[in-house]
């Protein structure tokens, strides 16, 4: 076991001896480590490193989910939740002395999280309709909360016209001498934008309420029991004030499709999946959504998936800082596919 590691899951748990420690996941932010109880039947815990470089203020997204899953905890008592694992000092992190900051979350070792869903056309539109209602009551639980306790500790991060300026400025400085070889991803980009702004513009109108959101409602970021059913909505580091859309839309924008997120070539929308998931989500969210919110969620998708691919295009600019990467090309592969399925999303029959 890592000698460090121990250390820090020593700050949690008593007897960390008692645990093997071994890397979980493929995410793209956090390092993440399952803490594995070595008696059978005994809880096993999720430990992570948060990445500063992502979210400069450590403390805020923690003090977010603590008071959201409390929140959650106290409207549904008996539901599973994702559960915060104090320090033995009964903070929600931990600091060493590197600075880094370290927390841990309770394992749902009887749940799993998928990147995509089933194989099986039936099971897959099961799980896709689950999640979809998951992530809609998840937002309708939280409506209670003062919007004004959670921080906004990303500002501006579904803001079109931002994620534009960061682009824009990838471009000038040219990093990595690669601006040449992607043209025509940039003509697309700049040919979308009068239909991508248009939700910024809404919010800045106040046309659409702002809501305490999600905002990273990827299809991985729900975990479902053995019978396809969502239990436990999780990855909880960007709740803040958002938009209703900035879920509906990131939602479809992985549980709609049909392969990975670098996968230029096979990646689609499957219409099928699509309504899916917004049966579900509209199930748990249509009751209590404005009339123009509901108008305008068609353009939701489209948005968030314009977005990702201007965020994965900056980032191959700006020499794959930000994302994690298995291969020199592979954010400019997620780009042409966001860009495919922002295309895609609106011609929705």
């Amino acid at each position: 076991m890592n000698v460090m590691l121990e250390k820090i899951v020593a700050q949690f748990l008593e007897n960390s001896e008692k645990y093997r420690i071994r890397a979980y996941g493929n995410g793209h932010i956090h390092d993440t480590y399952q803490v594995e109880n070595k008696a059978t039947g005994s809880p096993d815990y999720l430990l992570q490193k948060i990445n500063k470089m992502v979210f400069p203020e450590p403390k805020r997204l923690m003090e977010n989910i603590v008071i959201s899953t409390k929140f959650l905890k106290s409207k549904a008592p008996d539901a599973d939740q994702l559960t915060v694992i104090a320090t033995q000092d009964g903070t929600p992190f931990f600091v060493n002395e590197a600075g880094e900051f370290w927390r841990m979350y309770a394992f749902f070792s009887d749940l799993m999280a998928y990147d995509l869903p089933d194989e099986d056309p039936a099971i897959a539109l099961s799980q896709i309709k689950s999640a979809g209602r998951a992530f809609g009551q998840f937002v309708g639980d939280l409506r209670d909360l003062e919007i004004d306790r959670i921080h906004p500790v990303l500002p501006d991060f579904h803001r079109v016209t931002w994620r534009l300026e960061q682009l824009q400025a990838a471009i000038q400085e040219d990093l990595m001498d690669r601006v040449a070889t992607v043209e025509h991803e940039i003509s697309v980009v700049k040919k979308l934008i009068p239909k991508m702004t248009l939700l910024d513009a809404w919010l800045d109108m106040e046309m659409i309420p702002r809501r305490i959101t999600h905002n990273d409602t990827k299809f991985n970021n729900v975990l479902f029991d053995q019978n396809h059913e969502a239990k436990v909505v999780i990855d909880l580091d960007t709740i803040m004030p958002g938009c209703i859309h900035f879920d509906y839309g990131d939602g479809l924008r992985t549980a709609a499709v049909t392969a990975a997120e670098d996968d230029v070539e096979r990646v689609t929308v499957d219409w099928d999946r699509y309504e899916a998931f917004h049966a579900g989500y509209l199930a748990a969210t249509e009751d209590w959504l404005t009339p123009f919110e509901l108008e305008t969620l068609p353009l939701a998708a489209p948005t968030l998936a314009y977005i990702m691919a201007v965020r994965f295009l900056t980032d191959y600019l700006q020499g794959d800082v930000y994302y994690k990467i298995n291969g020199p090309r592979q954010n400019l592969r997620r780009a042409q596919a966001q860009l495919k399925l922002a295309q895609l999303f609106l011609l929705k029959p």
